[in-house]
C-alpha cells in the first residue's frame, strides 16, 4: 500500500509504481467518487468526436459506396 499527502492546494501526486500499472500519463482523465467513506479514482478513456464536416464526408461516402 502506498501512501500520499494532500498539498496544501488538493493536490496529491499518484505514485510511479499505480500510474505505471494502470498505465497512466500525464493529462490524463480520472473521475473521483466516495464510496463507504473511501475516495476512489476511477481512470476514464476519452473518445474523441469527429466534426460536422468529417461526419458528412463519411455519411456521403457510405451512401455512395
Amino acid at each position: 500500500m502506498s501512501r500520499v499527502i494532500i498539498k496544501s492546494r488538493g493536490q496529491l501526486t499518484i505514485p510511479a509504481k499505480i500510474r505505471k500499472a494502470l498505465d497512466l500519463d500525464a493529462g490524463d482523465l480520472l473521475e473521483i467518487e466516495v464510496s463507504r467513506g473511501r475516495i476512489v479514482l476511477i481512470p476514464l478513456q476519452v473518445v474523441q468526436r469527429r466534426s460536422e464536416g468529417e461526419e458528412g464526408r463519411n455519411r456521403e461516402e457510405a451512401e455512395a459506396g
